[in-house]
């Protein structure tokens, strides 16, 4: 789309490169080029080839009008319908001109273009002076215009060599004045290619003239100049496949040679000369070196094309020097001041919101990384460290990004879709695509995303759209993977997935405030993403290894890990300290004393169970006579990583039914609502955090009849729904938001207008209580403002059983303590829970 290109107004070939700042990213987004030039010869005609591959894989049409000095006598004969040799012979004669492997080049496509129709020429002749009109219009599939005029003649001379100049308009942002100018010579170009215009005779190419031109089509468009070379091999990159061409004349090639047969035999889709389609760059240089090697043994001449070497060289990671660099960075060093500088620069200019130190170096860390994680704790602002990655990449003067692709939770689509506006303000428009499973979605993300900055995409999508997203995924896309410990399972579709969508981009990225959640084994998911084609150069980490590492092993890949991420605390940006966590105590009445001890009677000897029942039981007893429900315990986007939850079997009598039906609320729920309550008419938003779906509706429905605005959402809420309310809660326009930790703990901010938390059910996971903490307590919070967690516990009566509420608090602080020294520390590891013998040990305290 021509209104995300950066256009100057004006053009001269002394300042500008024109092929590479005008012709190639505005013919690469039109679907239309009308173009009016002067003089034909083999030498222009090269030229016209220019910049053809973005508009043909467009579907476009490129219509030329040129010019052939004539005399008032030949015009007359021309246009009376007589043949006029002399014209003819001299139009061969032009066709004869040397020409360099680059202009040879650029004919043979320009004709192949005409011979498949994509190019339509005609020939003006004028009666007396010279066809000299120079300008252009090309067209979008939007119809938006670009109109540019000049002394320039698509020449060899005029574009490379001359000093020439144009002046560009466009049909969007043109004063009426402007758009005038534009309307005409729409008109006037509409009359010549009819022949409609005085004076002006338009006819098309003479038929001898035509068949020399075509004489030079080679049946395909040539993409490498290299192809050219006479007597050689070449070897090229097509479609990110590698692919040998063999031009040679005096020499065959043996395939059963050993070098070939045996060096390279690894590399072979079958045999020579087809190559595998998922080569990495390192396999590629290999490859040129084994043919170097032959072609300086055999005696002939071996070319790389420039393309090949390009995409190599953009790969290329360096990946020892880039962790020296890291380490420069991270410490700050004198020597990459002057960088980061410049970067601070570009990226104040571009972005609205002004980052904070901390995050300026994150992002300056991670462009000039390329490629890298970013394990910065949750409320750091992560996002908005990517936006200023995009801010400088997506500068007109750096111009090496167009957009960014998001792989990442559902709910965290619009944090990301406000966040864009928050950091970009009105200095960059919001263009999004976001993707769920819905119909039409693999139509929308090959056909609507071409003009798009932010396409975002759910992790269950991610297979079902995987060859549609293979097609907007190129070397200017940024490729975040938000939240990326839910690929799960080294061998899972999602990870295999994840790895070949990575394997364009230049520059992706890995986002997630849990890094190890288990065993250093999860470190492989990412490593590969990021780093296939370095991983067993660089890392090489065994697998069996990676689960059970001694201490030499950990310190080997501690120092390893320590260059390729980036760790930002809540206490290097200031954040304020959270109050004291309030812990409310409510002593059990007598019936709930009675279900407490009949659970620990009937589950004591199934302590899972038991655990699950004595959560249900402290805030909502008729849980009690209901089946457990998976998805109310544990992620729903990583169904495959539940635990296998043994079937509830026990049964309950009559009485103990009654006995369960008869507290239809504990003091703890009463206490939970009363606190909901009193913040409410203090004029206070809060937040309530439950397990099961069936106390959030019951919580609703007991602040609704207060007269309370409370809404709730959890996993079924469709995603649509969910955006509204987080949106609706964070204009105030709800009092209460009733919610469980997996399905709002991740990438939700509601700090700025909440402050207060209300904890009535709690689970063993510590990383859905951190994550839940932090939608309140997040960077942006001014220094005077308080965030304050209520933790709602139910006491037994003396000398009777307990529930596990107080327990499963403090081991959960425990738990806490552990990790953030951790992080204080910078320490990558894993935060290795045993919560199945946490629990029995809760239960033997």
């Amino acid at each position: 789309m021509f209104k995300t290109l950066y256009l100057k107004p004006s053009y001269y070939t002394a300042e500008s490169n024109v092929i590479e700042e005008f012709y190639n990213p505005v013919l690469g987004n039109a679907v239309r080029y009308d173009r009016v030039s002067g003089y034909f010869s083999s030498k222009a005609l090269a030229a016209y080839g220019k910049g053809l591959q973005g508009l043909v894989k467009n579907g476009g049409k490129y219509k030329l009008i040129i010019s052939h000095e004539i005399s008032e006598a030949d015009f007359l004969l021309i246009k009376s319908g007589y043949s006029n040799r002399k014209i003819q012979q001299e139009l061969l004669n032009r066709m004869e001109e040397e020409l360099s492997l680059a202009e040879e080049m650029q004919l043979f496509n320009l004709a192949n273009l005409i011979a498949t129709g994509y190019v339509d020429i005609k020939i003006a002749f004028k009666k007396a002076g010279l066809f000299h009109a120079k300008y252009g219009l090309c067209y979008d599939s939007y119809e938006n215009v670009i109109y540019f005029t000049g002394s320039n003649n698509e020449t060899q001379a005029a574009i490379m060599a001359n000093y020439e100049s144009f002046d560009v308009s466009t049909s969007w942002l043109v004063s009426d004045f402007d758009r005038q100018k534009i309307v005409h010579a729409q008109e006037v170009f509409e009359k010549l290619w009819c022949n409609e215009v005085n004076n002006i005779y338009v006819t098309e190419i003479d038929e001898v003239v035509k068949k020399r031109i075509l004489s030079f089509d080679k049946g395909r468009l040539i993409l490498d100049v290299e192809l050219l070379t006479k007597d050689a091999l070449v070897l090229t990159i097509e479609n990110e496949l590698l692919v040998l061409y063999d031009r040679l004349e005096n020499f065959q090639v043996t395939p059963g040679d050993y070098l070939l047969s045996k060096k390279l035999r690894y590399y072979y889709d079958g045999e020579y000369p087809n190559f595998k389609n998922d080569l990495t760059y390192i396999d590629m240089q290999y490859i040129i070196q084994v043919f170097e090697k032959y072609a300086d043994k055999k005696g002939f001449n071996f070319v790389v094309s420039d393309r090949l070497q390009q995409y190599i060289f953009n790969h290329n990671f360096m990946i020892e020097e880039r962790a020296k660099y890291a380490l420069m960075i991270k410490t700050q060093n004198p020597l990459v001041l002057s960088d980061f500088e410049k970067f601070k620069q570009v990226i104040n200019k571009e972005l609205h919101r002004f980052l904070r130190d901390q995050q300026l170096w994150s992002a300056f860390y991670m462009m000039q990384m390329k490629k890298c994680a970013n394990f910065s704790v949750p409320g750091s602002g992560k996002t908005s460290m990517i936006y200023g990655v995009f801010a400088f990449l997506n500068a007109p003067e750096v111009n090496k990004a167009d957009k960014i692709v998001m792989v990442g939770p559902k709910n965290s689509f619009l944090s990301w879709k406000l966040e864009f506006v928050e950091n970009f303000g009105n200095k960059k428009e919001l263009k999004v695509l976001d993707i769920h499973e819905e119909d039409g979605a693999e139509v929308q993300i090959r056909l609507n995303s071409r003009d798009k900055n932010l396409i975002l995409i759910n992790y269950e999508s991610l297979a079902k759209y995987e060859d549609a997203l293979m097609s907007v995924i190129n070397e200017k896309t940024i490729l975040v993977f938000d939240e990326v410990h839910k690929i799960k399972g080294i061998k899972s579709v999602r990870a295999k997935v994840a790895k070949r969508i990575s394997k364009k981009p230049i520059y992706k990225y890995v986002l997630t405030g849990t890094p190890i959640p288990n065993t250093y084994e999860d470190i492989y998911n990412f490593l590969n993403v990021l780093y296939q084609e370095e991983y067993k150069l660089f890392f090489n980490f065994d697998l069996l290894r990676l689960k059970n590492p001694t201490p030499v092993e950990i310190d080997k890949i501690t120092e390893k890990l320590f260059p390729f991420f980036w760790r930002t605390t809540k206490k290097q940006l200031s954040v304020p300290e959270a109050n004291e966590d309030i812990l409310v105590r409510c002593e059990m009445d007598v019936d709930e004393q009675q279900i407490i001890d009949l659970l620990y009677r009937k589950y004591g000897h199934r302590v899972f169970l038991l655990y699950i029942r004595l959560i249900q039981a402290s805030s909502n007893p008729e849980l009690l006579l209901k089946s457990i429900v998976n998805s109310e315990l544990f992620d729903m986007e990583n169904e495959e990583a539940w635990p296998i939850i043994e079937d509830d079997l026990i049964t309950f009598s009559e009485e103990e039914k009654m006995l369960i039906r008869s507290v239809s609320s504990t003091s703890k729920y009463r206490k939970a609502i009363e606190i909901a309550v009193g913040l409410y008419q203090e004029g206070k938003q809060s937040i309530i955090w439950c397990m099961f779906v069936d106390t959030i509706n019951k919580v609703m429905k007991d602040l609704q009849s207060r007269g309370i605005k409370a809404r709730v959402i959890y996993g079924a809420t469709p995603q649509s729904e969910r955006d509204e309310l987080i949106q609706l809660f964070k204009e105030q326009k709800i009092d209460v938001l009733i919610t469980n930790p997996h399905t709002l703990a991740e990438s939700v901010s509601l700090h700025k207008t909440c402050h207060d938390a209300i904890y009535l059910e709690y689970s063993f996971n510590l990383t859905h209580m951190l994550q839940s903490r932090d939608r309140i307590h997040r960077l942006g919070l001014p220094h005077e403002q308080y965030t304050q967690y209520y933790y709602l516990m139910l006491d037994g009566q003396q000398e009777k059983r307990n529930p596990i509420d107080e327990k499963i608090y403090w081991r959960l602080k425990e738990k806490q303590k552990i990790m953030e020294d951790a992080i204080e520390g910078n320490i990558l590891g894993p935060m290795i829970f045993d919560d199945a013998e946490d629990l029995k040990n809760l239960f033997s305290i």
